[in-house]
């Protein structure tokens, strides 16, 4: 299919686009930590080895007695290497089977430990969490008198510090000895045996009671507190009234709710020549309502749908069939030091010797998600062709002439053109000529007398529906809200606004269209699609009009996509400056979503003391999620407005523009919460004294690659990205989304038109109106693929799950979407395949992420390469790169060869332009502002072209000799 309408700058921004992708991502996970710790450390993290029996096929320092060679990596290396092999005594290795829970005959619940009082022990994979000590010495103490680790023995609570000075407390709901919990505590009092502080973080001072308060809190948070209640009880008590206030304005909310119900979309029109609303069972993966545009958004989704559900089914699979650890591996929650040193054995242990899964695992999602790309490619391509095919749209009676020279208005551009193509073709079969005119800085005065032009007729219309104006007898209160809304809203009592539009008057838009030029394009309409072909094959190349050599070309977009004030400073540089100015207010408002929203999050999820399982609460967790969503919704509001900016000539554009730069803008967020997540887990790990499997201080390992894959940072980093994706992104912001798209457009415009009696008209219809349908869903599709895949860098355990949670949400996705165009939105049109392809496009740099993460789990496997740092990350750079292109060519070269040729005889040859244009209200001529302005202020016509608005299609009227068939009787 032809994508002549795609602009080149949307290719250069896809592949901005995907190399800033790359960044934010492949960086999160494996990039910008290493570039800041990579080269200092490159040395240290080697000896220390602490990643284990992988990264110890690549060792030299420290056990250079084993032989860790390539040559000999094929050996177990849990029968290879042992604590004791390395060089660390072990006091007492008390064995048990890990995968019952259960010791000795006893239960978890009642496990007791029998050694001496003071006895140290040390602990493994295979020693139980849950075990307490005996009575008469009821506490855990870490040993820390010794050189080994995860040492521990049962103390009095007299005895805490001496085996640990700094964890003086006995703690009998633990069981543990443990220093203080005292929030914004920095150094624990140690002479006290309760929770106090001896001296407190940065921004906390401390009081007599030992306790850490906040230096910048006091009364005036308490204050800020109150002010807050007292506005929200405002805005409630307003609520309530302008809700029980009584109606003053039947008629105009009765006129609203109607012109409402006419903007959305509707069926063609049927014999009887009324148009009715699609059922609500529709398919709209197969019936194209509003253009194949939307079938294909629609196809996406359940694409996205069932990808999710292969993932999460492979996965399940081999915790089904190979091992039922992997349903829990990685997702087991910190505790105690005890319990931290068993869950950092087993989970190593676990991972290493299940580590050929997971990359089992990756080998087939990336295999199954290529081949499922390229199924799908085809599958929307074919439906694609399949909708162009067996029906005629407005796109293809038309040809775009490009070069155009810049016309004064005071010709008859149109009919001149129009003779110069009937003359070139030898045939009289052109319908008429529509010209883009450059009208960009005039498009108010444009639009105001559009709209000063409906009014008029609406107000002559037998169903125009109108009352008093006069502001209704209110107390007190209710007259003070009235008035409170009158200036919030902007209305004014005593007039109906819509009497002001095109109060210009006649003679001053005379003047405006004769001082307008064309810009360098016009649209050709012929009567059938066969004419215009053969048009396009005996002078598309190129003819002279108006002193200069123009061209004509066919291109994929409807007349109700073209945004026509676009076309007069539309140039590829002019929008590629723009574009790049807004690149940098997208940076800008990251910043301010950063500094303003999330700061303030990683600062307490810093400073907060996670020591024997401490985690935050509710509150905080929920918080996080509203920041994920305030900063999403930040991106869609930026992305959307610089979309609008760019200047883009047909509305499929702008939307594939959208989607980019909402991804990009979205991954930006999501590589600074990863960055900030990796450096708070590095803190926390090395401030409980977490170490590596053989015992290393993570606080020791400097390589970045190394400390990654220790199993304390791959567990909080899987967790974090879980609780990132869902429901922070996955569910919540699209459980929100139907109040502020549907429900408060709608409550807000029906309470304000029924209490106001100022508010008739047209001024009533636009309060009462939907808010437009936009393509960002495939923007927020992608990102939700994105998360997903990031899990896949961690212990296994929240894959499952995490992919069934991301399909069970787009479900509710769909069931919104499908629900909000057939019954909550205006009809729109999405016309072309850019939309689409650049959605498939952008999936290439996707579907690499799981190359670069084959890579890197890949990394130091029997018979494949052994790397380390720097060389690791380039490996696993390669592999997305190599990926992408790829990806890339299959999209644009071997897919298009599957497409669906094209029937050799036109199914729909039968179809001219005048029957399509009997049935659409929407055409070449009738959707351009200038065009109908035109016919009737310079040509004169009678009647004149009618201009299109939504839900104004009673007031069209036929005038077949300038090309208007479109003609509605009002809907009853």
């Amino acid at each position: 299919s032809s994508r002549g309408s795609q602009d080149y700058i949307l290719v250069a921004l896809f592949f901005v686009g995907a190399m800033a992708m790359a960044f934010n991502v492949v960086s999160a996970a494996c990039l910008i930590p290493a570039l800041i710790q990579g080269a200092a450390g490159a040395g240290t993290a080697l000896r220390h080895a602490s990643v284990g029996p992988r990264a110890l096929r690549a060792a030299t320092g420290a056990w250079q007695q084993h032989d860790l060679s390539r040559e000999d990596n094929t050996t177990d290396p849990f029968q290879e290497i042992s604590l004791l092999s390395v060089g660390k005594p072990i006091r007492i290795d008390r064995g048990g089977d890990s995968s019952t829970g259960v010791r000795d005959g006893r239960s978890e619940s009642d496990a007791v430990s029998d050694a001496a009082c003071g006895q140290t022990v040390k602990v493994h994979s295979a020693s139980e969490k849950h075990e307490r000590c005996p009575n008469k010495c009821p506490f855990y103490a870490q040993n820390r008198n010794d050189a080994d680790f995860c040492t521990f023995a049962c103390v009095k609570e007299s005895e805490c510090t001496k085996m640990n000075p700094a964890t003086q407390i006995g703690d009998m709901a633990l069981g543990v000895c443990r220093s203080c919990a005292v929030d914004g505590c920095h150094v624990c009092d140690t002479s006290v045996t309760h929770d106090a502080c001896l001296k407190c973080q940065a921004g906390y001072y401390l009081k007599e009671d030992g306790l850490c308060y906040f230096r910048y809190g006091g009364a005036w948070i308490d204050y800020v507190t109150y002010v807050l209640y007292g506005l929200a009880g405002f805005v409630a008590v307003w609520l309530l009234e302008w809700g029980f206030r009584g109606t003053s304005n039947e008629l105009g909310l009765t006129y609203g709710m109607e012109q409402r119900e006419k903007q959305k979309i509707m069926m063609p029109k049927d014999a009887s020549g009324q148009r009715k609303q699609f059922p609500f069972t529709t398919n709209l993966m197969r019936e194209s309502v509003s253009g194949p545009g939307m079938t294909l958004h629609f196809n996406f989704q359940a694409f996205v749908m069932v990808w999710a559900v292969f993932v999460a089914l492979v996965w399940m699979g081999f915790a089904k069939f190979v091992d039922a650890k992997l349903w829990i591996l990685g997702t087991r929650q910190f505790g105690t030091p005890r319990a931290n040193c068993i869950l950092v054995a087993w989970g190593y242990e676990t991972q290493q010797s299940l580590m050929w899964t997971k990359v089992m695992f990756l080998w087939i999602v990336y295999i199954g998600s290529f081949l499922m790309c390229f199924c799908y490619g085809i599958y929307q391509l074919r439906c694609f062709q399949s909708v162009d095919y067996y029906n005629k749209t407005m796109k293809d009676f038309v040809a775009m002439v490009v070069g155009m020279p810049a016309l004064e208005g005071t010709q008859n551009v149109e009919e001149d053109l129009k003779k110069k193509i009937e003359a070139l073709s030898g045939e009289d079969k052109v319908v008429g000529v529509s010209v883009a005119w450059d009208y960009q800085e005039h498009e108010e005065a444009i639009q105001k007398a559009l709209c000063g032009d409906l009014y008029t007729q609406e107000k002559a219309s037998p169903s125009y529906l109108t009352g008093s104006t006069e502001a209704p007898q209110l107390n007190p209160v209710s007259s003070f809200f009235y008035n409170m809304e009158c200036a919030i809203f902007g209305t004014k009592a005593g007039g109906d606004e819509g009497e002001g539009e095109g109060s210009e008057g006649s003679s001053g838009i005379d003047d405006l269209l004769m001082r307008l030029k064309t810009s360098p394009r016009a649209f050709v309409v012929f009567e059938t699609q066969k004419a215009r072909d053969a048009a396009m094959e005996k002078f598309g190349d190129g003819f002279e009009f108006g002193g200069v050599g123009v061209t004509m070309e066919t291109f994929e977009a409807e007349p109700d996509t073209v945004q026509w004030q676009y076309f007069g400073h539309s140039t590829a540089g002019e929008k590629a400056m723009r574009l790049a100015c807004g690149f940098g207010v997208i940076l800008l408002a990251c910043l301010f979503w950063a500094v303003v929203f999330y700061s303030p999050y990683a600062y307490y999820v810093m400073t907060f003391n996670y020591e024997n399982g401490r985690q935050p609460g509710f509150i905080v967790g929920f918080a996080f999620s509203m920041i994920v969503v305030i900063g999403n919704a930040i991106m869609y509001e930026v992305c959307a407005q610089i979309s609008d900016r760019v200047g883009f000539r047909f509305k499929d554009e702008r939307e594939a523009c959208y989607m980019i730069l909402y991804t990009i803008a979205c991954m930006f967020n999501v590589g600074l919460d990863f960055v900030t997540t990796y450096f708070t887990a590095e803190k926390v790990m090395e401030g409980l004294g977490f170490r590596t499997y053989f015992g290393v201080p993570l606080q020791e390992v400097t390589e970045f690659t190394a400390k990654f894959e220790t199993y304390g940072m791959q567990r909080s980093l899987a967790e974090n990205t879980y609780g990132y994706a869902f429901p922070s992104t996955y569910l919540i912001p699209f459980l929100i989304e139907p109040f502020p798209t549907i429900i408060a457009p709608w409550l807000i415009g029906r309470l304000l038109i029924r209490t106001h009696p100022e508010v008739q008209g047209q001024v009533a219809a636009e309060w009462a109106a939907m808010c437009p349908m936009e393509m960002g869903r495939y923007a927020d599709l992608l990102l939700n693929m994105i998360l997903g895949i990031m899990i896949f860098y961690f212990p296994g355990g929240y894959t499952w799950r995490l992919f069934l949670f991301m399909a069970a949400s787009h479900v509710w996705i769909y069931v919104f979407d499908h629900s909000r165009v057939l019954r909550s939105i205006p009809a729109c049109t999405f016309a072309s395949y850019d939309i689409e392809f650049a959605a498939q496009a952008v999936l290439a740099p996707i579907m690499g992420i799981i190359a670069a993460c084959l890579a890197f789990k890949l990394n130091c496997e029997p018979g494949v390469y052994c790397l380390r740092g720097p060389s690791l990350i380039i490996v696993c750079m390669l592999a997305w790169f190599v990926h992408t292109v790829m990806h890339l060519l299959v999209l644009t070269y071997v897919i298009p060869k599957f497409g669906k040729p094209e029937p050799d005889e036109d199914p729909a040859g039968h179809e001219t332009f005048a029957t399509l244009a009997h049935r659409v209200p929407s055409s070449w001529f009738t959707a351009n502002p200038v065009h109908c302005l035109r016919s009737k202020h310079k040509f004169k016509h009678s009647p004149p072209c009618s201009y299109f608005k939504l839900g104004k299609e009673q007031f069209m009227k036929v005038n077949t000799k300038i090309g208007c068939f479109f003609e509605e009787s009002e809907q009853k």
